[in-house]
């Protein structure tokens, strides 16, 4: 569990680094696609001086549970994609770009966006069934 959390915070780490708004599906960069129906669920918080956002000007998080084949699917797509740049799509629309650093079993993602409306958009598509 220590790892996983480890992990997860160092993909995150990364995440909110690279993180581009308009950005579009990059040719030949692995890409992992999420729809609702690959979500048990998807919460937005507004956040102000948290001590491990890395950029002071992200300022909402959008945090997504992965159903149980989604979150082994993801598993596996950060284990074959260690140490690469991958796109994390919702829909069609890049929401983040991070480097893969270590495998993220535990199901569960957090993606930081500028704006909570970029944050809440993200949310309202998750949560369409």
């Amino acid at each position: 569990m220590k790892n996983t959390t480890i992990s997860l915070l160092l993909v995150l780490l990364i995440s909110a680094c690279s993180h581009k708004t308009e950005s579009t599906v990059a040719t030949g960069t692995p890409h992992f696609q999420i729809a609702a129906s690959d979500v048990s669920t998807a919460s937005f918080q507004s956040v102000t001086n948290r001590a491990d956002f890395v950029a002071a000007h992200k300022t909402a998080v959008v945090d997504v549970v992965f159903s149980s084949s989604k979150a082994a699917e993801f598993g596996k797509f950060t284990r074959e994609h260690l140490n690469q740049q991958v796109q994390i799509l919702v829909g069609s629309k890049v929401v983040a770009e991070p480097r893969i650093l270590a495998e993220i079993s535990g199901g569960e993602i957090e993606l930081n966006f500028t704006t909570p409306e970029e944050a809440q958009a993200v949310v309202d598509s998750l949560t369409k069934k």
